[in-house]
């Protein structure tokens, strides 16, 4: 007989080995919605983000109006004209007053049209609250005629402006045929009837610098309101 050996122990348990306690098991790392409210509000989000996506993608997209066009592309073309006349008249008549400084300035279209406060943006003349789609094209239709109406008046001053200078000795300065031609297109583009203006005739002799010197307040003031007219019509382009 062998002598007795020491008695068989129940194998030991995982659990057991290291010292925890046999309900001790390792932690799951998923858990409830109601458990992870930072997850919930992930979702919640998730879920409402694509839901406007949805529904932007059904909204109706606005698009110019391609009458437009034609005013937005004259009216840049006119812009450019008259600060290249500007211009030439500064380099030309470097004797005569015809800096924004030494000019008195004058504006020919003041209390016979309304072109800046017809031409305010809308946004600005809501009074906040939203304008009604018949008084929003009466004002732009009372905007584009007042417009209109100032391209017309600078036309017959600047037409009766050349013919004087024509007669000039000197055959200093005239007036620009790019300019006065592109301000009979974009008259032609806005497509208002109204009544014609005489030219004034007169039978005193010219006074070439008198006429020089006015050439050079009708320019200065014709580009600050060439600057407002391309403005209106690049808003008017985009919205």
């Amino acid at each position: 007989m062998w002598p007795p050996g020491p008695a068989l122990q129940p194998p030991t348990s995982p659990a057991a080995a290291t010292g925890q306690h046999p309900a001790a098991r390792p932690v799951s790392l998923q858990c409830r919605p109601s458990m992870c409210p930072a997850r919930s509000l992930l979702l919640v989000a998730t879920l409402v983000l694509l839901d406007c996506l949805s529904l932007a993608r059904n909204l109706p997209v606005a698009t110019p109006d391609p009458r437009m066009f034609p005013c937005l592309h004259h009216s840049q073309t006119l812009l450019r004209a008259v600060s290249s006349m500007l211009q030439t008249a500064r380099q030309t008549l470097k004797f005569y007053p015809c800096t924004s400084k030494e000019i008195d300035h004058e504006d020919i279209t003041k209390d016979k049209t309304s072109t800046v406060e017809a031409c305010l943006p809308l946004e600005l003349t809501k009074n906040g609250s939203c304008l009604a789609s018949r008084k929003t094209s009466f004002m732009m239709a009372l905007c584009l005629s007042s417009i209109y109406e100032d391209l017309k008046m600078y036309q017959v001053e600047f037409k009766a402006m050349n013919a004087k200078l024509l007669m000039d000795p000197k055959r200093q300065i005239f007036l620009d045929q790019n300019m006065l031609a592109v301000i009979d297109k974009l008259m032609q583009a806005l497509n208002f009837n109204s009544e014609t203006v005489p030219q004034k005739s007169s039978l005193e002799e010219p006074d070439f610098y008198r006429t020089k010197t006015k050439l050079c307040i009708l320019l200065h003031a014709f580009r600050i309101r060439a600057v407002t007219i391309d403005r209106v019509m690049s808003y008017l382009n985009a919205s």
